[in-house]
């Protein structure tokens, strides 16, 4: 069963010059999250949304972090990988860190440990075979984990998940022999919050742009005195949108280029992360 390590965290170091790390990441799928109506009946308005992300919000996004040349982490589907896997590739070959988040977007919250096993094999096992590389991260989707799912992450090889709520930093658990880190978020800044159904929005793009720079104050103050890091969740078929991408445009024009800010991906907190750990065990 996963433990929880506690450590000391606070002589935590971000690279020289760093004061708050920013990490970009976007959930990528084509509509296996879409509800069914009763019967199992498809829902082709929240689907086609969904599936705006996969046709043309994850190219409208590759090509604005191309832009700044900033470096995020993408956690796909494994069904979407099959149906688009050009999107898939050209993300990791612009840089961007591919990740899983099941093969259909299942949940996994009352699945057996070989149904929620298989789920995480095939996932890895599909997006390795279009990327040419083994993933090392996961979040699950809906956020909505199960008793075993950190224990099977750790077990399968993965060094990190992304899939809790509940912390500022990163922090580590104890699954049996081996260690899994847990780079927490928030769906407090979560772009399909403002701007995702069901209608009416809550606060649509200007509310989203609003909630981003009032975050991003905040930890840049607390930056000061302790280690923060600043960590978005966002939906390939949300942000991908004209009118939020323009929002994503305005928050990084507010920060690219600045050295004390770092664009990171999730591995790259990883890597730093256990770092920090191996030299405070030495």
């Amino acid at each position: 069963m996963a433990i929880e390590v506690r450590s000391r965290i606070d002589d935590v170091r971000w690279p020289r010059g760093v004061r708050l790390p920013v990490v970009l990441t976007f959930e990528h799928q084509s509509g296996e999250g879409a509800p069914l109506f009763p019967g199992d009946r498809p829902n082709y308005m929240v689907g086609g949304a969904l599936q705006y992300g996969a046709r043309r919000g994850i190219w409208n996004i590759l090509e604005l972090l191309d832009k700044y040349q900033i470096k995020a982490t993408f956690f796909v589907c494994g069904t979407t990988a099959e149906k688009y896997p050009d999107a898939v590739q050209a993300a990791q070959k612009s840089g961007h860190e591919i990740a899983g988040m099941s093969y259909s977007f299942d949940r996994v919250r009352t699945a057996s440990v070989e149904r929620e096993r298989s789920i995480v094999r095939q996932s890895a096992q599909v997006l390795e075979g279009i990327t040419g590389s083994r993933i090392q991260g996961w979040r699950c989707p809906d956020y909505r984990i199960s008793p075993q799912t950190l224990d099977i992450l750790a077990e399968e090889g993965f060094t990190w998940d992304s899939s809790l709520l509940n912390d500022d930093l990163p922090y580590f658990f104890q699954c049996g022999a081996r260690r899994l880190l847990e780079i927490p978020f928030t769906t407090s800044t979560a772009d399909k919050t403002f701007i995702g159904y069901p209608y009416p929005q809550r606060g649509g793009p200007d509310g989203l742009a609003n909630v981003w720079n009032n975050e991003f104050e905040v930890l840049y103050g607390e930056s000061e005195r302790s280690p923060r890091f600043l960590i978005l969740s966002l939906q390939t078929w949300a942000t991908g949108r004209p009118a939020p991408l323009r929002i994503l445009r305005q928050f990084l024009d507010r920060l690219a280029g600045h050295e004390e800010f770092w664009f990171a991906r999730c591995s790259d907190i990883s890597k730093r992360w256990l770092e920090h750990a191996t030299s405070q065990a030495s």
